[in-house]
């Protein structure tokens, strides 16, 4: 599935079960370039938990309308780096580059972070990757990212040429661990309970003297399928609490179709846009809900 850094809701997974804590715990002095994780994840034996920690602060500000150049950069190369991975474990280089559009900041951050982490045969086969987009040219990408995924696609493929590669050297070099040491070792690492992180973020979110104007704008700017997902939960009655995953491989009506999965107040739903109409399923029983009239006025892909 593709993982949606950008728009998945974290507050509740990050904040929500949480051990009891004093109701005025000492606020800790914070700078933005610090990187925050919860002192849980610090005492994990699990090297993925205090990665996971940090994408979890970062998108719970992404959540409250904070912009990237607001966020730690340390942070922001942790979780790009998570990121990268994550696309390549699950579909290969490719589907990184599909689903990230080759965005300059974040391979950006994917460098840098590369770099700062040790991880050099990474980053160097990271950088024979990128060369094969040259390769590839222009109007070769623009051909790749305005295609279908799935099915005959020749600059898939090529991008694909060292994922093998990839996973030989993940045996070796496993990009998780690399991260997580990296992070324990910043000077400016900060370790708070979740209680703290939570008081953090709605400190920060608070201290935004255009909050309501970057709220108005997200909201005008969601893709069409977070427009969707809003409109079948008012029309079935339902309260979104986030949106957990696209699964580009779910089959309806006999053919593989980008499906959306988000939670409610009800439970684990997801949404396909076919054939003119969005249609809304129980995520369990795959029974539908309800569905809607997907016209223009909800954007187009």
């Amino acid at each position: 599935m593709t993982r949606l850094p950008m728009i998945v809701s974290l507050v509740a997974i990050l904040f929500g079960c949480s051990e009891k804590t004093n109701p005025n715990p000492m606020k800790p002095t914070l700078s933005s370039s610090d990187v925050v994780v919860s002192d849980a994840s610090l005492k994990s034996d699990d090297p993925y938990d205090v990665v996971g920690s940090n994408i979890a602060f970062l998108n719970a500000q992404l959540e409250q309308h904070l912009r990237h150049d607001e966020l730690s950069r340390d942070g922001l190369r942790s979780y790009y780096v998570d990121y990268y991975l994550a696309q390549v474990n699950n579909g290969g280089f490719s589907q990184f580059v599909y689903n990230s559009r080759w965005d300059r900041d974040t391979i950006r951050s994917i460098r840098e972070g590369l770099r700062a982490m040790g991880a050099t045969r990474h980053l160097e086969l990271f950088n024979e990757s990128a060369a094969i987009i040259d390769q590839i040219g222009t109007d070769g990408m623009e051909t790749f990212f305005s295609s279908e995924y799935f099915g005959e696609n020749k600059e898939r493929d090529i991008l694909n040429a060292f994922d093998d590669k990839f996973f030989e050297l993940s045996k070796s070099d496993d990009l998780i661990e690399l991260n997580s040491k990296w992070l324990r070792s910043l000077p400016n690492l900060k370790v708070l309970t979740r209680e703290e992180m939570k008081a953090e973020v709605e400190r920060r979110a608070a201290a935004l003297p255009d909050r309501q104007a970057r709220a108005a704008q997200a909201l005008a700017n969601e893709p069409r399928f977070m427009k969707l997902i809003r409109a079948l939960c008012q029309e079935a009655g339902h309260e979104l609490s986030r949106v957990t995953a696209g699964d580009p491989t779910h089959k309806y009506n006999g053919k593989n179709i980008l499906a959306w999965h988000f939670i409610t107040d009800k439970g684990h739903h997801y949404m396909v846009d076919a054939d003119g109409n969005a249609i809304m399923f129980n995520g369990d029983s795959h029974q539908q809900i309800v569905s809607i009239k997907a016209t223009e006025q909800f954007g187009t892909e």
